[in-house]
Formats: structure tokens, C-alpha cells, sequence
């Protein structure tokens, strides 16, 4: 808070001259430093003070009680929004006009009487422009009769119990990682998958959302997880060896901390309600508004089910600006994607900030863990692991050390929970995980994880560069007992079988007579074609250069042209 000197030293001689006219007072200097003493001094008398409250109109009177009810500060938009704003205007103005004598709304009545000033700060959802009652004037103002506005939520009933899934994000950026490491995924240049990949990982992700996944791809791009190589998406060894390693509680948190702080996700653009004009100039602040509503998100009670309306509700009635503190409803080019309506003004704010945090509680907010929420989305609960996330004096709760692998004589090998999604890793490099459950149920994440050692999966491996001697150290590692030495044999067995024969499609290209074979294998259009000699006669052409090589040919007037 501050005192009214420190305020009033910012006025000039006009303003101070009518703030002392207002208050029936008589400057005895034209210095402004001497004027600003004695005018505070004279504001601070209880006799000037009880004069000015007498004198106030209803309005004023309201807006003085609801300021004070505030704690003695309001941010400026929403104090203007109820009891009007105050215009700047110069001192040549402001002495012709004599405005403390009409003031034109509340909020002005209350400026010239010297009992609010305007000044920069921050709350708990930011910076910005606030409206103040100075501390040493506020003793002598009576005490307010309205309860403060304060941040409540309805709470209910426990609704039906729902299977965990604190660590279902985790896990599916597991299976993407994984998935990228065993395939070749080249992306088109939009950054969508193939339709054979995003098949593929469906059937291994949890929950195939396709914004919850786009999400959680863009974070593995935004943690260094994953990079564009050569067209291919590949892996960053080193960060992701350290998430990986890390407790489930340490990766959740980095996962939460990547979205919470990345200005290059807009959070509000991805609201299906809503749609952004992108052409025309214009920016939110994505990470102030995060940070400001997790900051909200605090006072709510822990391991409590509320409403997600009234959360909304008392966000509105206590910090209606956290995304735009400057208050500017206006400049936002915002529209409705049905109707193709702008949403603009105050009076838009539940169709925009309200759809905005009805979006965040039922998407990113609960695909991180920070809250919990029933079947319909109606009903949130702050988690354990919320918590933590928003205040740091909650401790990480402690994890069981991972059991070792068993690896069976039959080539399967069991991943008992809870798991390391590391070891899982490595061994998912060269297995293939069991096939779902008859039920068409995914493997839950605390459950036993079953894989299986086979040629095929084997030899992706290696053709990846891995050795059938770090499989086998591998294996020893994080086994409780010997591999198996069926197993062992097997392996090397099937090792050393990797790479002795060569499979590939080719077509035969047969011709008349001799001379016209050793034609084609000399000219320059066709030579580099021309694959293996079979006979005088006929040779092999892969299938990637026989379109080419029928052209050439056609060019060359050996191929009728079809018709």
C-alpha cells in the first residue's frame, strides 16, 4: 500500500489547487513541494475528512464502500466498469472546466475529493493498474459494511469413483516416444502424422483426444524430446534419458511447468467455442493468463469436489481481468465459430474468459493432473499432484523402488509395477508388447507389462544400430536371475542371421535381341536404369526407376505410347 504524499507528489500545481478548492482548503504556496506537505497535511485532518464523506453523493458513497470492502485497492477496469471512469484531462482544461465541482461519474466524484489515486501494481494474478485508498487515510474512513468479495466455490458431493489417471499423460508421451524411436515417422509439413502412424498410436495411447495429443506432442517438441531430422522425427537422447529416469512425480511436474510457461501455445485460440481472427493484429498474453489462473486455482480447497460453474463465477466476481488486466474488451478479434459473431465488450466475458476456463478445467488442466473431474465435466477436484504443482511446499510423495525384470525361457518378458519407464524403453527397443486384453482393454499403467522376444522385433533393432551384446548386458542388468540360456542362444542365433539375405522387388526387362541391350546399358538416359544382367537378353529393374526407365524408354521410341 502507499501514503497519500507519495501520491500527491506526482500532481501538478492545477490539480493540487483543485483537490484543496474540493476540500475547502486555502494553499498558502505556489511551490509545488511546499504545496504537496501542506495539502497532505490538511487531508489527513479527521475534521476535513468526516466534511468530505457528508458530502458525497449515494453513488460515491457506494463506491467508497465497495473500495474499502476491497481492502482499500481494486484493479482500475473493474472498479470503472461499476462506478465509471476518470478521464484524464489537462490543467488548462481542468481549471476552466472547474470538473471537481460536476464530477461526472462516482469514480471522479471520489478522485477530486481526494479520497482515491491511481497507480501500477501486482496481485497474486499480475500486473496492472489499480485504484487506491492511501494506508494513512484509510484509519479515518469508517468501517466498511459489506463483507469483501471473496473467492468461494459451491462445494458437492464426491461423485462416483472414476479409475485414476494421474499418470495416463505421462504414460501416453511414453508410448509417442517409444513409437518414434522404433518407426521412421516423417511428418507432412503442417506437422500432421501419416494416417497409417496416427493409427498406430491410437491404438496405444490411453486417450486418443486429438487435442490432448496434440498437446502432449507439442510439449515433447517444446522439451527437446523430439526434433525434425532429414524430414524424420528422431529423438534427443539426453532429455529424454533424464525424463525417463526421473520419479513420475519429477516428470508429471515437467510436463506441467513446459505448458504453464510456453508463450508459443495459445490456450484461448483452442477453445472450440472459440475462434481467433489471425489476420488481424492483435495478442493475448498466454502464460500471464495461465499463471494467473493457477494463482485462483490455489483457493480452492484440496481433495474437495466444486462446481466448475461456480469456479467461473467466482473468478468473474473477484478477478473478471485475469487475462486482460488493462481491461480492454474491445481490440480482441474474437468471433463465434457457428454464428461468425465478434465477441467483444465486457459483456462478452462469459462467452470468451468464462468458455476459456470451462476449456482449461475439462482439457489441459486435467489431461496434467492438476485437477480431477467427473464424468461430465461439471464437477473438478484439486489434486495431490496439483498441489504441488502450486505451491512448492508440497513435498513429492515417495515411489517404490522398480522391481527387476523376469525374462522367461519362453521369450517373454514381464515388467512388474511400478515400472521404469526406462528400463521399459530399452526393452521396448527390440520386443513387441503383448496384444491387448480380450476385453479390447489397454494395459493400465500399474498393472504387469508383458513383452516378447522375436526375430522381427529383434532385427528392428539391430538394423537400428543396436548390438545383440548390449541387448544381452541389457537384459543381465535388470534381471533378478541368469537370462535363460535358450534365450541367449536364440539370440545370437537370430543375430547372426540379420543382414546374410537381401529381399527386393524387382521387374524384368527382356528385349529382341542382344544389340539393343548393350544399346540401353550405354546411352545416358537409360545406363544407371539398367540393373542386374540375367541373360544376352534380360536384366533387372528395381520398382523405383521403372516408371522412370518406361519414360526414357518412350522418349527413346522403344515403347509404343499407350493409349
Amino acid at each position: 500500500m502507499y501514503k497519500l504524499h507519495r501520491f500527491l507528489v506526482d500532481y501538478d500545481m492545477t490539480m493540487l489547487r483543485a483537490l484543496a478548492q474540493n476540500r475547502g482548503v486555502a494553499l498558502t504556496t505556489n511551490r509545488q513541494a511546499e504545496a504537496v506537505d501542506e495539502l497532505a497535511f490538511r487531508l489527513l485532518d479527521p475534521l476535513s475528512m468526516r466534511t468530505a464523506l457528508a458530502r458525497l453523493s449515494p453513488g460515491g458513497c457506494e463506491a467508497l464502500e465497495v473500495l474499502l470492502a476491497a481492502g482499500g485497492r481494486m484493479r482500475a477496469p473493474h472498479f470503472a466498469r461499476r462506478f465509471g471512469q476518470v478521464q484524464p484531462i489537462g490543467p488548462g482544461r481542468l481549471e476552466r472546466e472547474t470538473r471537481w465541482l460536476e464530477p461526472a461519474n462516482p469514480a471522479e466524484e471520489l478522485w477530486y475529493a481526494g479520497l482515491i489515486f491511481r497507480a501500477f501494481h501486482q496481485d497474486e494474478v499480475g500486473p496492472g493498474e489499480f485504484l487506491f485508498i492511501p494506508e494513512d487515510l484509510l484509519p479515518l474512513l469508517p468501517q466498511p459494511k459489506l463483507a469483501p468479495p471473496a473467492f468461494a466455490v459451491e462445494i458437492v458431493s464426491t461423485p462416483p469413483p472414476r479409475q485414476p489417471d494421474d499418470l495416463a499423460l505421462i504414460y501416453d508421451l511414453f508410448a509417442y516416444l517409444v513409437y518414434l524411436q522404433n518407426h521412421d515417422v516423417r511428418p507432412y509439413a503442417d506437422g500432421r502424422l501419416a494416417q497409417h502412424d496416427q493409427v498406430a498410436l491410437r491404438q496405444r495411447l490411453a486417450n486418443t483426444d486429438d487435442r490432448r495429443f496434440a498437446l502432449l506432442s507439442h510439449l515433447a517438441r517444446r522439451l527437446g524430446f523430439v526434433i525434425q531430422s532429414g524430414g524424420y522425427l528422431r529423438l534427443e537422447a539426453r532429455p529424454v534419458k533424464q525424463w525417463l529416469t526421473a520419479t513420475s512425480a519429477h516428470q508429471l511436474a515437467v510436463l506441467q511447468g513446459a505448458w504453464r510457461d510456453d508463450p508459443t501455445w495459445n490456450d484461448l485460440c483452442r477453445v472450440p467455442a472459440l475462434a481467433c481472427d489471425q489476420e488481424t493484429p492483435w495478442q493475448n498474453d498466454s502464460v500471464a493468463t495461465r499463471r494467473a489462473l493457477l494463482a485462483l486455482l490455489g483457493h480452492c480447497p484440496l481433495g474437495v469436489w466444486w462446481t466448475s460453474d461456480s469456479f467461473i463465477a467466482a473468478v468473474k466476481e473477484t478477478h473478471p481481468d485475469f487475462q486482460r488486466p488493462d481491461g480492454d474488451y474491445t481490440s480482441w478479434y474474437l468471433h463465434d465459430p457457428v454464428s461468425g459473431d465478434y465477441l467483444s465488450g465486457f459483456e462478452a466475458w462469459d462467452r470468451v474468459e468464462g468458455a476459456l476456463i470451462a476449456d482449461l478445467l475439462t482439457g489441459p488442466l486435467s489431461w496434467l493432473g492438476i485437477v480431477a473431474t467427473g464424468e461430465t465435466g461439471t464437477v473438478c477436484c484439486l489434486t495431490e499432484a496439483g498441489a504441488r504443482f502450486l505451491g512448492p511446499s508440497h513435498e513429492e510423495p515417495e515411489e517404490q523402488p522398480s522391481p527387476p525384470i523376469i525374462v522367461h525361457p519362453d521369450f517373454r518378458i514381464e515388467i512388474p509395477p511400478p515400472a521404469n519407464l526406462y528400463t521399459r524403453f530399452q526393452v521396448e527397443r527390440f520386443t513387441d508388447p503383448s496384444s491387448p486384453s480380450s476385453s479390447g482393454q489397454r494395459p493400465q499403467a500399474r498393472e504387469v507389462r508383458t513383452f516378447h522376444l522375436t526375430v522381427g522385433s529383434l532385427g528392428r533393432a539391430l538394423a537400428r544400430g543396436v548390438r545383440i551384446e548390449q541387448v544381452l548386458a541389457f537384459l543381465q542388468q535388470v534381471s533378478e536371475r541368469p537370462v535363460p540360456p535358450n534365450v541367449v542362444g536364440q539370440l545370437h542365433l537370430w543375430a547372426g542371421r540379420f543382414g546374410q539375405v537381401e529381399l527386393e522387388e524387382v521387374t524384368v526387362l527382356r528385349v529382341k535381341n542382344e544389340q539393343v541391350l548393350k544399346e540401353l546399358s550405354l546411352l545416358p538416359e537409360t545406363r544407371s536404369l539398367i540393373g542386374e544382367v540375367l541373360s544376352p537378353t534380360s536384366v533387372l529393374v528395381r520398382k523405383r526407376d521403372i516408371a522412370r526407365l518406361r519414360k526414357e524408354l518412350q522418349a527413346l521410341g522403344y515403347l509404343q505410347l499407350e493409349e
